[in-house]
């Protein structure tokens, strides 16, 4: 890039659903756009094994429940976003002007994050506090982002 560099405000540890199992990733919220980074895929053989070896098998987690808590912007400091999404090709970008809605919904045990382009919807859980990711969205989504908060965790 030129004179004006990307600048990484935030990250979001999330999962997203799949047919079978779900997907942990990392929602990369830079300055311009939004970088989806593809983590571990969790499905079938995972819930085959936590069957028989209960949850300490480790192969399969609630998809709603994601590990850790976010906001790891220190994992990412310093790094070139376009690094980051060329470091996978599933890896992906939302540029602001591409949303159309975001909806930040806080639930019992996870905060749900549906990204509206006009053309796809991306739906992603985390345990971040849906005031910290509308917080981390809001400077760049203006009226674009509604966040609803159903109950205390």
């Amino acid at each position: 890039m030129s004179g004006n560099s990307e600048i990484i405000i935030g990250v979001i540890r999330a999962n997203a659903k799949l047919g079978i199992g779900f997907e942990q990733l990392h929602l990369v919220i830079t300055d311009r756009r939004i970088i989806v980074v593809h983590g571990a895929k969790k499905g079938a053989g995972g819930l085959a094994s936590m069957l028989v070896l209960g949850r300490h098998s480790g192969a399969f987690e609630d998809p709603d429940k994601p590990q850790i808590a976010i906001g790891e912007r220190e994992t990412f400091e310093g790094v070139n976003p376009e690094k980051v999404l060329a470091s996978n090709k599933d890896n992906f970008e939302i540029d602001y002007a591409e949303l159309v809605s975001v909806e930040v919904d806080d639930g019992p045990d996870a905060t749900s994050i549906a990204l509206v382009t006009g053309s796809e919807k991306f739906q992603f859980f985390t345990r971040m506090e849906a005031t910290e990711v509308s917080w981390l969205l809001a400077q760049h989504l203006g009226t674009r982002i509604s966040t609803r908060k159903h109950s205390t965790r």
